[in-house]
């Protein structure tokens, strides 16, 4: 079973019923979890932006496939399991991280964009296609996207002309996330952030986290 597998898993529907959330709302929840434990259902759901009932068959699923488990004070937990899956996805996905207050106006293609860095990821990128990528973010939500690949400077592929030296805010980039060499970043622009946060996680988990948990 693949990571992605499982992120389909719970969120897949049921009886005939599709759940008010989707993979990117699990990967974040999981995410979440690992960085803040323990977390509650109603602060859960606030963080994820989505309904306390949602969020509550949310929960169940996750802890059905043994990512979370419960307690009756401190709330939800990551299981070894959860922690060895995060563990797995840090190891792709470097950083996610809100960049709307730093990009520069240049490359501003929307109010609000995520962040992912994708270690030694421009093979893997370039193998799947750019353009796809760029699909795959449209169809989920954003209103624009970018690609970065770091090779021999940070450039926009897969032109190497629209590179660090022609555009200030791809060094800027590179030197505040700490870039290195086969390093692929994938932004998501959208109007309002928990779009732009959705359609990158969304995408991260269909086109790098097809790998064994």
């Amino acid at each position: 079973m693949s990571i992605k597998s499982i992120f389909y898993g719970v969120a897949s529907c049921r009886r005939g019923v599709k759940p008010l959330f989707e993979p990117a709302h699990a990967l974040k929840a999981l995410l979440l979890l690992y960085e803040k434990e323990p977390i509650g259902r109603n602060l859960l759901s606030k963080m994820l932006g989505i309904g306390v009932a949602s969020t509550r068959t949310l929960i169940k699923r996750l802890k059905q496939y043994d990512l979370i488990f419960v307690d009756n004070v401190g709330g939800c937990l990551l299981t070894e399991k959860g922690k060895n899956i995060v563990t797995k996805i840090r190891g792709v996905v470097r950083k996610i991280e809100d960049i709307s207050m730093i990009i520069a106006k240049d490359f501003m293609l929307g109010p609000h964009s995520w962040i992912a860095v994708i270690e030694d990821g421009v093979e893997l990128a370039k193998k799947y296609g750019i353009i796809a990528i760029r699909d795959r973010l449209i169809s989920y939500g954003a209103k624009a996207a970018l690609i970065i690949f770091v090779e021999d400077s940070a450039y926009i592929p897969p032109d190497k002309s629209l590179n660090e030296s022609r555009y200030h805010t791809l060094r800027f980039l590179k030197e505040f996330l700490s870039l290195k060499y086969g390093d692929a970043s994938i932004i998501s622009f959208a109007d309002d952030p928990l779009t732009a946060e959705k359609a990158l996680l969304n995408t991260i988990i269909d086109v790098f986290l097809d790998i064994p948990m």
